[in-house]
């Protein structure tokens, strides 16, 4: 009896859905890169456990050109016939194309799906040895390759969901890693995908069939193989590069991003103004100009909570840098904005309490702004050569 009473314990027959899926990446050479899912509660529950089965081990491969993928599942011991495979459950959030457990059929899949293989897409930037594509979602192949990538989503993008690829205003770049030798095939680093939100430009404009947009990125992903690299934000900025070229888009924005993401766009977007704009030169009296703001704003096609970010880091900068400003005025300038952000609830306090939050609240802010800016180089030396051209940057 105690040893039946042992084996019903339902510790003994639970395990974490983050430790028994184990994610590959099938190399050109023939070995596997292995790594880990940040989440899985939303392919097995918020528990992120798996009940009913002893050393269960899910493996799911993929092929490092053409992500076709393979499902294995493996346990010594099932509790019962009404607990579901985990195969049943992880399979819904699969395409159909993926092959189970039998690994043979699925090196075969791949060999003849590479006989006549393309990326189906379009180059549209790169950087280094790593090249982006944009994929025509018209294609067969790219609908494919959307259903193959997707579940990276699930697995690495907190509170992540499918989009609609049927939906014509989505679009997906993937990062490919692209060999020297044209021979050998490419490697998929991650992938982007954005939304185009269209925007009223304005009755003449309207008129006269000049059609704008919003660029939304919404997902972003770099496998955890490339990550540590710069793959990011290089990627980041050359998407940046490509909207910043199209007429048609006037904002770039971002979907809910994370405190690392927010990390990398604010030292992308940095660097970036620093090529445009002499960073040294962006004084109070300059942020203060309505007119200058959003002149500069919409030019770069920042959001305006991203664009005041910058302009506050880039203020505190200077001042750390040349103590050219008054720390006072900057840090009354910041505050004004925050508490016109939280006008309403700040009014609803006694005015020592309202003084007390707002300080604090700046002081996390500065805080983290200086956090950020540490180690980044805003204020590089130029050649006499470009001294002399400087007329051509922008004037600030």
């Amino acid at each position: 009896m105690t040893d039946l009473t042992e084996a019903l314990k339902p510790e003994l027959w639970t395990v974490s859905s983050n430790e028994a899926l184990k994610l590959f990446v099938a190399e050109p050479n023939g070995t596997a890169i292995n790594f880990k899912p940040a989440f899985t509660y939303p392919v097995f529950g918020d528990s992120e456990s798996i009940f009913g089965f002893k050393n269960l081990v899910i493996f799911l491969c993929f092929d490092h050109y053409t992500f076709y993928p393979f499902l294995n599942v493996k346990y010594d011991t099932k509790l019962n016939d009404e607990v579901e495979e985990p195969k049943d459950t992880i399979m819904k959030f699969l395409p159909e194309s993926t092959v189970f457990k039998d690994e043979i059929k699925w090196v075969d899949a791949i060999k003849n799906e590479k006989e006549t293989y393309s990326i189906p897409g379009t180059i549209v930037g790169g950087f280094e040895s790593f090249a982006i594509y944009k994929i025509d979602m018209k294609q067969a192949a790219a609908v494919e390759l959307h259903k193959r990538l997707q579940i990276l989503v699930l697995l690495y993008i907190e509170a992540g969901s499918f989009i609609d690829h049927k939906d014509e205003l989505w679009d997906l770049y993937v990062i490919y890693d692209t060999p020297n030798d044209p021979e050998d095939e490419p490697s998929i680093v991650g992938f982007v995908t954005a939304y185009n939100y269209w925007k009223y430009p304005g009755a003449s404009n309207f008129d006269a069939g000049i059609k704008q947009s919003r660029k939304k990125i919404s997902q972003f992903v770099i496998l955890p193989n490339f990550q540590g690299q710069s793959i990011g934000s290089k990627t980041y900025s050359a998407l940046y590069d490509l909207w910043l070229k199209d007429d048609q888009i006037v904002e770039i924005v971002v979907e809910d991003p994370n405190e690392h993401f927010d990390d990398m766009r604010d030292k992308s977007d940095l660097n970036r103004l620093k090529s445009v704009i002499n960073l040294k030169d962006i004084n109070l009296t300059k942020v203060k100009s309505e007119a200058w703001l959003e002149t500069f704003r919409v030019e770069q096609k920042l959001e305006k909570r991203q664009f005041n970010r910058l302009v506050e880091m880039i203020l505190l900068s200077n001042f750390k840098t040349f103590k050219n400003l008054s720390y006072k005025n900057i840090r009354l300038f910041i505050k004004q904005r925050l508490y016109n952000k939280n006008k309403e609830a700040l009014l609803s306090l006694e005015k020592p309490v309202r003084l007390d939050k707002l300080q604090t609240a700046y002081q996390t802010l500065e805080e983290d702004y200086y956090r950020i800016l540490n180690g980044l180089n805003l204020y590089p030396k130029r050649p006499i050569e470009e001294e002399a051209n400087s007329s051509k940057r922008i004037k600030v």
